[in-house]
């Protein structure tokens, strides 16, 4: 998808780049893009804009608001997709169908779920809009030496495209948390990160681009004590079972469909598909600020509306002046942030 953002950005994500604004060297009077007429008027219906009329030229969205539509569209077409696909693979295996085309773009689906959602659902079929997908594993040898890290210097090696090498100096007293610290100040740079659950037990995450390479080519020297210093000695790490894991398994060997384990991972993706649905609203509403402004006949009888009220009111037009007043010190911005 093409997208087109504004130059400028905005601290908070909100529409506050004006549809309207004057570019530098443009007439006097600038008329607005039916495109941003289309938005507006999408947002006005509760539709969440097409791909198409987010694409088209000139938009003024900002990097967030941009970067948000596109995030939401791309999760929710993937997760709509899943959802159609694990219905066929139901119903073909309530009837005793041949379910071997359905497993196989399943299986196709499932092995380009980073591309076609854009980075945007995990492994476990989790919504990823504002961070990178992530993917947790164990190392067998490393998880120890949290608890008992005997002093000793770890020199990790991170192999495939290029060599990236990492030193962790452990302590020989300490307690986990600073154990945890001093691994990430080394595994940081590689890109890992360890962290301990409230069972004990100490896992590691990693950036899903950068598994592959983890998966394969980590490897650690040490002084003799836990690894030997002569050599890298290559690890094995694990990742952790992943709803994706599931449907892999299930589309390679076609056998008979768990309806426990399809009602599980359809059930996930309807709470996340709902959770989508507050995003869009979110969004719609802040793509109603794009709203042109009003008419000048529009104008009029909103201020003959506003006039009959203040007539017929009991409150003076004093107090309705002061309140107007102080609302006009206040920035536009503050007031958009606040009633969004």
């Amino acid at each position: 998808m093409v997208t087109q953002v504004s130059s400028k950005t905005s601290p908070l994500p909100t529409a506050s780049t004006a549809v309207g604004q004057r570019p530098v060297g443009a007439p006097g009077t600038i008329r607005q893009s039916s495109a941003v007429a289309d938005v507006a008027s999408s947002a006005r219906n509760n539709v969440f804009p097409e791909a198409a009329i987010i694409s088209r030229q000139p938009l003024r969205y900002n990097v967030q608001l941009n970067q948000q539509l596109t995030a939401v569209q791309q999760a929710d077409s993937y997760l709509a997709q899943t959802e159609s696909k694990l219905m066929q693979l139901r119903h073909a295996s309530s009837n005793g169908a041949d379910s071997r085309k359905v497993s196989s773009e399943l299986k196709q689906h499932l092995e380009g779920r980073s591309e076609l959602s854009g980075g945007t659902v995990d492994r476990q079929f989790a919504l990823r809009l504002q961070q990178s997908s992530k993917v947790n594993f164990s190392l067998s040898g490393l998880d120890k030496l949290v608890e008992n890290p005997q002093g000793e210097t770890l020199v990790f090696s991170l192999g495939g495209d290029k060599r990236e090498l990492a030193a962790v100096t452990l302590p020989k007293q300490d307690n986990p948390r600073q154990v945890l610290r001093q691994m990430n100040l080394g595994l940081g740079r590689l890109g890992i990160h360890a962290q301990q659950g409230k069972d004990g037990q100490t896992s590691f995450s990693v950036d899903e681009q950068r598994w592959g390479r983890v998966s394969q080519y980590l490897s650690v020297r040490g002084e003799g004590q836990n690894f030997p210093a002569d050599a890298f000695t290559m690890l094995t790490p694990k990742a952790e079972s992943s709803q994706e894991d599931v449907l892999q398994q299930v589309s390679q060997d076609r056998k008979q469909v768990s309806s426990t384990t399809l009602n599980q991972v359809m059930d996930n993706i309807v709470k996340q598909r709902s959770r989508l649905n507050q995003h869009q609203g979110r969004a719609a509403s802040r793509i109603d600020d794009l709203a042109p402004p009003m008419s000048a006949a529009q104008a009029q009888t909103t201020s003959q509306a506003l006039g009959d009220i203040l007539a017929n009111s009991g409150e003076s037009y004093e107090s309705f002046s002061r309140a107007l007043s102080a609302q006009g010190n206040v920035r536009l911005a503050t007031v958009k942030n606040l009633l969004s």
